[in-house]
């Protein structure tokens, strides 16, 4: 992708006051071989902003509300750091509703005066705070009417729009119209027809407030989706016109549908969360009931490919700021953020043990809703992979097996991400029929058992196996002797994959047998094992037998009692995989925990929280994968430890050197600074925004990364 880096002077005043402003635009080529072809341009999507009727109230009986004004105006300069062709506002922009005449006027006032600061051109659409509720007879909220529709065109003006930007057709609609009988649908419905009749071959982006669904197309209808008649129309108009994209707002949550051959995206709120969506996590709500979930508010960023698109989460965080306080400082340098579809250096996957397809039922809670339940998926495990640029995914066989989870599998395999089934010995005949249809989908197979049964499995069945691309891999079952050996003492767990303790003076016979059968073994490293030793010993297999290597980096501890809470140690270990595998060439590397496992055996934090928010975990290896992929392949690398038992690994790439640092625990900033360790000449990497600073941010024992090269500018943006 062909990206923008700007250099922005301070913001002086309005719009008018800054048109002129000079800006230093730098092309720079970040991602070439982008697998959508060459980017064309980038755009910005908000939504549900609440806008109050001043700084200070709100007539929301919610606190959180009040704090909607200074958020938008902190996501507006967020906007302006940003080189974007537009915005698209998916409406609610104010909370007050039309039937409250003198807020909702101040509101769409303080909604002017904050977009007069916004450096690019915005299209706004309307949501039902903005023109009245849907067509609802449960419901007593005041539905769309003329006089509400009235009041918008008096304080923001049209109701819909389209244009068209390099090759793209933009759709906006006031979806409160649908099914209301309004003068206005009718009209609505005539535009929309003549676009699509007269349109010349073009890409299509839709943009409404409600969302046709949440889950599934034949939903009954509640609060937050279209009625059925609307929806099935406007289905029928994506599939027949080719729509590419559909944005939604409304729920104040993040989702991703594939409906045909377009990307249905709904996206969070900047101002608060929506609290009955709080039921999707197995977690009490940390604040305001579920209203204020910070890590969940921000905006999308869509760049556009010549074929097709890709989308970035901003994580705003609730984050404020104050009024007339608009500036923008001189940019840093910055790591494009990779996603599955991009990286091409996707060490890390992860092991989905949690289900990644978690259906919810919503309850009823007099609120939105109170006759019946909705039923959502919580798609924030999808959002927390696709964000750490985490394309390999491990399942088990029974995921395959399950309609549901199938159909979602082929929705995940078009945003780039791959999967590696894993199971004990298995050769039901029903299984290998829907794995041979299916097999495009797959890289490999994980079977653990006794060497016994697993090298006898059914020729037939390999047979099979062998007609597709599909990769075997053999996982030992470690006997009762074996867990002692290793840990001292026996406890009553499962565990599997060969360790580099196996093996003596790299003497690999007893892989001879497993290699007439198997394309590959699994190698375990546990809590306590050498991530070196252990990534070293996979490089020797691969260098020495024709056999890849699975290796499974484990997060939990040995003894299944023990609670693994230790997060600087996490991060350590995670550096200390993601540079050797780089170095080394060895992958994929599966982590056993994404999300933390605070009940139940082996309890342990993971690198997303129970919410499903990430930790400092998720955003190491979110700007790790960044880095490896900016910087291309590791072409020599060295290692060191000194007195202090400071470690220093150094990666010289195609573009540049990078050099991992970890700590023991009791060292600080400013020891390690003192100690001549850090240096003038260097670029540090903040593991909270992936930008290049000068040294690096505070910390206590947690690992720190520097790069260097010529050519900087060229691999990062502004």
């Amino acid at each position: 992708a062909a990206h923008l880096a700007v250099n922005i002077l301070p913001i002086q005043g309005p719009k008018e006051k800054y048109s002129s402003r000079r800006l230093r635009v730098q092309q720079l080529n970040l991602m070439q071989g982008h697998p959508l072809g060459k980017h064309l341009f980038s755009f910005a999507v908000i939504s549900d902003t609440h806008l109050n009727e001043d700084e200070f109230s709100t007539d929301s009986p919610f606190d959180v509300n009040r704090l909607a004004n200074r958020r938008l105006r902190y996501v507006i300069q967020d906007l302006n750091s940003r080189e974007i062709s537009h915005v698209i506002h998916l409406g609610d922009i104010v909370h007050p509703v039309p039937s409250k005449k003198d807020l909702y006027s101040n509101a769409a006032e303080c909604f002017f005066q904050q977009t007069r600061y916004l450096k690019h051109p915005i299209r706004i659409i309307p949501g039902n705070h903005d023109v009245g509720d849907k067509p609802m007879s449960w419901s007593p909220a005041s539905g769309v009417r003329q006089a509400y529709l009235d009041a918008w065109s008096e304080h923001f003006g049209d109701h819909y729009f389209d244009f068209q930007h390099r090759g793209v057709k933009f759709i906006g609609m006031n979806s409160q119209l649908f099914d209301s009988g309004l003068p206005l649908e009718s009209e609505q419905q005539q535009w929309l027809s003549n676009i699509f009749e007269n349109m010349a071959e073009s890409r299509v982006y839709m943009f409404m407030h409600y969302p046709p669904f949440l889950l599934d197309e034949n939903e009954n209808e509640h609060y937050d989706n279209l009625g059925s008649q609307s929806r099935r129309d406007l289905l029928q108009l994506i599939e027949e016109n080719s729509v590419e994209a559909l944005f939604a707002g409304h729920v104040h949550h993040f989702w991703y549908n594939r409906y045909r051959n377009c990307d249905c995206y709904l996206l969070p709120s900047t101002a608060f969360t929506r609290q009955d969506y709080s039921e999707l996590f197995r977690i009490p709500p940390r604040a305001a009931f579920g209203r204020d979930d910070r890590s969940k508010l921000g905006y999308l960023l869509v760049h556009v490919y010549e074929h097709g698109h890709d989308f970035e989460f901003i994580r705003c965080c609730g984050r404020e700021l104050e009024s007339d306080h608009f500036s923008v400082e001189a940019p840093d340098l910055q790591l494009h953020p990779v996603n599955p579809r991009s990286s091409r250096l996707s060490v890390m996957g992860f092991d989905l043990r949690h289900d990644w397809c978690e259906h919810v039922q919503i309850p009823p809670t007099g609120g939105l809703d109170e006759f019946d339940r909705k039923t959502v998926r919580n798609d924030y495990p999808l959002l927390s992979l696709w964000e750490m640029g985490a394309n390999r995914l491990r399942i088990p066989i029974s995921d395959l097996c399950d309609e549901l989870r199938l159909k979602r599998l082929h929705d995940l395999a078009h945003l780039g991400f791959k999967f590696t089934l894993f199971s004990s010995v298995y050769e039901d005949p029903g299984f290998l029929e829907i794995l041979m249809q299916n097999a495009h989908l797959f890289e490999g197979w994980e079977i653990a058992g006794g060497s016994d049964k697993v090298l006898q499995l059914n020729g037939k069945f390999l047979d099979e196996i062998r007609k597709s691309k599909l990769r075997l891999f053999f996982s030992p079952l470690r006997s009762k002797s074996d867990i002692i050996a290793s840990v001292g003492t026996y406890y009553h767990v499962i565990n599997h994959g060969f360790s580099f303790l196996d093996f003596e003076q790299n003497n690999f016979d007893k892989l001879k047998c497993i290699n007439s059968v198997f394309d590959g073994i699994v190698i375990r490293c546990g809590m306590t094992d050498s991530v070196l030793q252990t990534l070293e010993f996979a490089s020797r297999v691969r260098q020495s037998t024709n056999l890849q290597t699975s290796v499974h980096l484990r997060l939990s501890a040995d003894n299944p009692a023990q609670y693994q809470q230790n997060e600087t140690h996490v991060c350590n270990r995670l550096v200390n995989a993601l540079f050797h595998a780089w170095r080394l060439n060895v992958e994929p590397i599966f982590c056993d925990t994404l999300v933390d496992n605070d009940r139940g055996y082996f309890p342990r934090i993971g690198l997303v929280d129970r919410e499903y928010n990430p930790r400092k975990g998720a955003k190491i290896v979110k700007n790790l994968h960044s880095l490896m992929h900016a910087f291309g392949t590791v072409k020599a690398s060295d290692s060191s430890v000194d007195d202090d038992g400071i470690k220093r690994l150094s990666c010289d790439t195609e573009f540049g050197s990078a050099t991992a640092l970890t700590f023991p625990q009791n060292v600080s900033f400013y020891d390690v600074k003192t100690a001549g360790v850090i240096t003038d000449d260097e670029k540090w990497l903040d593991w909270e925004s992936g930008k290049l600073l000068p040294e690096p941010t505070p910390f206590d024992g947690f690992p720190v990364v520097s790069v260097a090269s010529k050519h900087l500018r060229n691999r990062f943006e502004f």
